[in-house]
């Protein structure tokens, strides 16, 4: 017992150390090669802690020290790297900007960048902008984030450069929020508090949200907050919650039908009336927006086809449709509809069914940048599998594209870094799934559940 809170500590200063040597790199999009390094080093050391805080019988430890080493050692991850700067993305450039764009009256989902009406909100972050051709292609209740950060900080800093780094701390303290969440997920999933560790250790979680500050906490606290309430028999707060989720990053609608109609006690329960608190919601937070939703569809569009990023299954099918974007969206949207409407069927937990409907979304889109993978971080606390612990670490090498775009200026992933990210991962799934069929016992529980649907309705008639 001894010995392995030692293990666990000394892996503890083996990840600070990492974190560390990311600080002294600086300019990591610079230092691509060495970040990844120290990344998958560091990942190291965070799969040897979750295999070790799952399998180990921690009952008779001091739980408050174990859980004080838990919430310090995260704590210190974060504030370790929250000074660097945002290299690995331009994001932050694009959220200040929309915040510009709304402090000066434009409404954020008509208002294009590059549009020269709007050439005086140029300044010194112009150059890092991304897709200067697009509107906004977040929610409305990112949009309000934007607008009311941007008023604070352009009232407190006056240099535009260092406003950018700004944009990242209030995405940074929400994801403070998001690991109180999960820790609240845990104890109403009947999991033990440790396994906290999973989330509140994660490197992606700490380089993503604290050293280039991305937004997706807000999505994240809101559907870690509804699953919560979800599991506590608080539809209501449930189905709000999930509304704002949608309402920060369109991609969590895809979980609606897993709170709206489930199988609990031997019955079947749809949960429409509860579900109605969305539409008073959705009018509050959109409606200042309502002249244009353009954007989602491009959204949609560029997310399951239209530009590639890093993407696995899309690019199987894409390459059988001839290279045409058209052709294999179109095949990935009935791809991903049958596998999120099996996993429906299948009823299972509905943490489970979270985890495995997020983690479909990106096999199957056009675009998986690595911090989108925090998206089922959260529910590999309740629910561990290898196989995805793997691949936030392995999507590190989805980094490689920096170094061509940085010389050249050509944005292209290569297939063998692809291949270096996926196969592991498929591996493990693959020999999951295998051993999985291999139980008689879990066939039948598939069919089971098949036919559950088809015996609600017969039940209704």
């Amino acid at each position: 017992m001894k010995r392995g809170g030692v293990a666990l500590l000394a892996s503890a200063c083996a990840m600070e150390a990492g974190f560390l040597a990311l600080v002294a790199l600086g300019d990591l999009k610079q230092g691509v090669v060495e970040f990844t390094t120290v990344y998958l080093g560091t990942s190291l050391f965070y799969l040897f802690c979750c295999y070790w805080i799952t399998r180990t019988d921690v009952t008779k430890w001091p739980r408050r020290r174990l859980m004080g080493l838990v919430w310090l050692g995260g704590l210190l991850f974060r504030l370790t790297v929250l000074p660097l700067s945002p290299q690995l993305s331009d994001d932050l450039n694009r959220y200040r900007w929309e915040g510009k764009a709304q402090a000066a009256g434009e409404n954020p989902y008509t208002a294009v960048p590059q549009d020269p009406r709007l050439e005086h909100l140029r300044d010194a972050t112009w150059e890092h902008v991304n897709r200067k051709d697009l509107p906004s292609v977040y929610g409305p209740v990112a949009e309000w984030t934007y607008a009311g950060w941007y008023r604070v900080v352009s009232s407190i800093e006056p240099d535009a450069i260092r406003q950018v780094w700004w944009f990242k701390v209030p995405f940074a303290l929400l994801e403070l929020g998001v690991g109180l969440a999960v820790a609240g997920l845990l104890a109403a999933a009947g999991r033990p508090s440790h396994w906290l560790l999973i989330y509140w250790w994660s490197p992606l979680v700490v380089v993503e949200f604290w050293a280039q500050g991305h937004n997706d906490t807000l999505v994240m606290l809101f559907v870690v907050v509804a699953t919560t309430a979800a599991l506590r028999n608080r539809w209501v707060g449930a189905f709000a919650s999930l509304t704002l989720a949608v309402l920060s990053k369109y991609w969590p609608l895809i979980l609606f039908p897993f709170f709206l109609l489930r199988r609990d006690q031997g019955r079947w329960r749809l949960r429409w009336k509860e579900a109605l608190i969305a539409v008073p919601i959705v009018l509050a937070v959109a409606g200042p927006y309502w002249q244009s939703w353009e954007s989602v569809r491009e959204l949609l569009e560029g997310f399951l086809g239209g530009w590639r990023n890093n993407d696995s299954l899309y690019g199987i099918i894409y390459e059988f449709a001839g290279q045409d974007f058209d052709a294999a969206g179109a095949q990935v949207t009935r791809y991903l509809a049958a596998a999120l409407g099996l996993l429906w069927l299948l009823q299972r937990p509905l943490t489970q069914s979270i985890q495995w409907a997020v983690a479909l979304l990106l096999f199957f889109s056009a675009n998986c940048f690595p911090w989108y993978l925090i998206w089922f971080i959260p529910f590999l606390a309740v629910n561990p599998n290898a196989a995805l612990l793997l691949w936030t670490a392995l999507v590190s090498l989805a980094y490689h594209v920096l170094i061509g775009y940085g010389a050249l200026g050509t944005w292209e992933y290569s297939d063998e870094f692809r291949q270096l990210e996926y196969l592991p991962v498929y591996g493990l799934l693959a020999a999951s799934a295998l051993t999985r069929c291999a139980d008689v016992k879990g066939w039948r529980d598939l069919m089971r559940w098949a036919r559950a649907p088809r015996d609600w309705l017969l039940r209704r008639r």
